[in-house]
């Protein structure tokens, strides 16, 4: 049963009340470490919103370190979750381009202003006017680990046929920040070198091979060399001194996606001249590389930040023609907090997603 709240907690966009008055259940943070499955009403929809039944809820390491407060102070209760697949319930008076039943899905970022000088360039996911909350995991309005969601309408996105729905909701996330350096940095034909195949880098194996490119896999253990090269990688290298030594100056792209990079220094070698290192796993400790790399080589240096709404519609058309989905494991939603230890303490194959199918308050 849904915890009862309605006199202990509040919160400046949602009302937690009893389940039978519910119009969503969430696992709820109310502290750094505490969560808890409470229940609470939307406020009513905005001529511009869409609320959405959540179908398939990704769980990405983003969204603990949200609560852990790693990337900015974080207020509670907050309810995370940016990988979201579900099903139109409610639609704005202004809404045109979607309708009740359609399947959706929703990522990073939930508004944007379309007015600034990153917005008219195409680049809306790097907004700097947003007028209430950038991202879907915020402390005034919450994501995908509750049953709906309701935001703008603007950032919503219709499904693509021919892939298995309960494998979509991490594209919106993994999928877009892999998808964008082999669209934006390679042609077919390119070297590309992916660092650690795991739930970033077997997406970027397979984004990188369906582009055309060359791929060798750079990882800890050879035991994983056949599984790599089923996903499109034509060379599976170990990832030690003397191979980074030995395969420097060969590739187009290299795509990162340790989050440890404090030995980053031999990476960026990997780079032939006018190459591209881009880092995409998190990182929360320093790292330092000799600059010099980047100077006789003209080097450049990158980073991916999930992308914007065109890019994540072509992400979305690339990967059903291609048949690139994610390898999940799949949880039922009252084992959220199960799925969500895997997630932060496991080492997931590659990435957690719980099934809402049937999840949602009972009524009386």
């Amino acid at each position: 049963m849904a915890e009862s709240t309605t006199t202990t907690r509040t919160h400046p966009t949602y009302t937690f009340v009893e389940e039978k008055d519910a119009d969503a259940i969430g696992w709820i943070f109310v502290n750094e470490h505490e969560m808890k499955r409470l229940s609470f009403k939307f406020p009513p929809i905005k001529p511009h919103e869409i609320r959405a039944k959540v179908t398939y809820t990704g769980l990405c390491l983003t969204d603990a370190h949200i609560v852990d407060g790693r990337y900015f102070p974080c207020s509670y209760p907050i309810c995370p979750g940016h990988e979201i697949v579900g099903i139109v319930t409610h639609i704005g008076s202004s809404v045109k381009d979607f309708t009740i039943g359609e399947k959706v899905g929703f990522g990073t970022h939930r508004e944007f202003c379309s007015n600034c000088e990153f917005c008219k360039k195409g680049y809306d996911n790097l907004c700097c006017k947003p007028t209430e909350q950038l991202t879907t995991y915020g402390a005034k309005y919450w994501g995908g680990y509750a049953t709906s969601i309701q935001h703008p309408a603007q950032c919503y996105f219709k499904l693509p046929e021919g892939l298995p729905e309960e494998k979509i909701a991490p594209l919106f996330c993994a999928g877009i920040t892999c998808y964008n350096p082999v669209a934006r940095y390679t042609q077919p034909g390119d070297e590309v070198a992916v660092l650690a195949v795991g739930g970033l880098g077997h997406m970027a194996v397979q984004y990188a091979k369906a582009k055309g490119c060359k791929v060798t896999a750079f990882t800890s253990s050879l035991s994983k060399e056949e599984f790599i090269k089923k996903l499109g990688a034509e060379r599976v290298v170990l990832n030690t001194p003397e191979n980074l030594k030995a395969e420097a100056k060969k590739y187009h792209l290299i795509i990162n996606t340790l989050p440890d990079i404090t030995e980053l220094t031999p990476l960026p070698n990997l780079a032939r001249p006018l190459g591209v290192f881009c880092q995409l796993g998190g990182c929360h400790s320093g790292a330092s590389f000799n600059p010099m790399t980047l100077l006789f080589g003209n080097v450049s240096v990158v980073g991916s930040n999930t992308g914007s709404v065109q890019e994540i519609k072509e992400m979305l058309e690339f990967s059903a023609k291609h048949k690139i989905t994610p390898i999940c494991e799949q949880f039922d939603f009252e084992d959220m907090p199960k799925a969500f230890d895997r997630l932060v303490h496991g080492k997931p194959i590659f990435r957690c997603v719980v099934d809402m199918t049937k999840a949602g308050p009972k009524k009386s």
